[in-house]
């Protein structure tokens, strides 16, 4: 759990500290006040990037030469102290418990979060490369060893693929041979993962009081279909060379969603979709608290907005009645037709990048 946030220079937000509880946490205020800034510093925290941009030199307020966000984390009773501090030209340092940190997959770990925005609420209708990320990001914190399996897995793919780049298809035998037990192992681990997912969101939908007819996940491997990943590359070999490329994994994998027995996308209306996509997310998170005992903080970015006002209801019905520590923007909670006003814990104003906690509602 997140119990203090301190931000500086981030975005439109020159500095600001604020002290959080577990339950729902309303940021409230205009478009363009610095509402979404905050969830961007927590995403920051817990990845070592912003959702807003793919290159933190464009967070950073103004002229200023840095920005930095920290936080006070707490769980199973014991208290750390998280920084990440990003210059503008480029470089910056992470710092958890006063000790650098390497690796952001240790941030990750240590801060498993799950945005829910408008971008997220999409995964499903955009590409394979989108929802292949959305299962690796859970295997990510079920399966410790996975990380080194992916980064191995694609170090190979990119030796043997220049190989093919240069014809010299007669020296990938030993990377053909890693490729392919990198490979069955990158796959099943996803399968794993699509299990878990799959027995959560059923639970989630049910408590949302919504009904998906017959659905299911079905998890492409990325190779045809009886054979073994070895016996794939082989086959494939000769059309590989012709392309310069390796055609078959996982890295071609792909996840797809069944409703009343067709795609989703085909079946459901893009609200539909939006739901579903919600409660895959609650899923996510609860996998997670189950799997690695360390519940993940919800980021929903204007949520009402995206959802119509029976749904929106839904989720944080669903997110307060398990005690998640979920921070939400919207741009008032003065709308009490979603009825989302009973489900808020504390209420924080935002205004030109100033955070004004406005009572305690709890």
């Amino acid at each position: 759990m997140l119990t203090q946030l301190s931000i500086e220079n981030l975005r439109n937000i020159s500095a600001a500290s604020v002290d959080l509880r577990p339950g729902i946490s309303a940021f409230v205020g205009p478009n363009g006040a610095g509402k979404t800034t905050v969830l961007d510093a927590v995403h920051v925290l817990g990845t070592g990037k912003p959702f807003t941009s793919h290159h933190s030199s464009k967070v950073i307020q103004g002229k200023s030469p840095y920005f930095q966000v920290v936080g006070r984390l707490c769980h199973g009773g014991s208290e750390s102290v998280v920084g990440v501090k990003r210059l503008r030209e480029g470089g910056g340092e992470v710092r958890l418990a006063g000790k650098s940190v390497k690796t952001l997959s240790t941030l990750a770990h240590e801060l498993p979060l799950i945005l829910i925005n408008a971008n997220t609420l999409d995964v499903l209708r955009e590409g394979p490369e989108a929802r292949r990320k959305l299962v690796d990001q859970l295997v990510f914190h079920v399966e410790h060893s996975f990380v080194g399996v992916w980064q191995r897995y694609y170090q190979v793919l990119k030796q043997r693929n220049a190989l093919l780049r240069k014809g010299a298809v007669d020296d990938d035998a030993a990377w053909v041979a890693e490729l392919a037990v990198l490979g069955e192992q990158f796959y099943h681990s996803r399968v794993r993962a699509t299990d878990l997912l799959t027995a959560q969101l059923l639970s989630v939908l049910e408590e949302m009081k919504v009904d998906f007819p017959s659905l299911r996940f079905a998890l492409r491997s990325g190779w045809k279909d009886g054979v073994s990943l070895a016996v794939a590359l082989e086959l494939n070999r000769s059309s590989d060379m012709d392309r310069g490329y390796t055609q078959v994994g996982p890295h071609r994998g792909d996840l797809t969603c069944f409703v009343s027995g067709g795609l989703a996308n085909d079946v459901l209306s893009r609200g539909q979709m939006k739901v579903l996509m919600s409660a895959i997310r609650i899923a996510q998170g609860r996998v997670l608290k189950e799997t690695t005992r360390r519940a993940p903080i919800y980021l929903l970015d204007d949520v009402g907005a995206e959802l119509d006002a029976a749904n929106a209801q839904a989720i944080f019905s669903v997110l307060a009645a398990e005690k998640s520590q979920v921070l939400a923007t919207m741009v008032a909670l003065t709308d009490t037709a979603q009825g989302l006003k009973r489900y808020v814990n504390d209420v924080f104003h935002v205004e030109q990048g100033v955070l004004t906690s406005a009572n305690k509602m709890a």
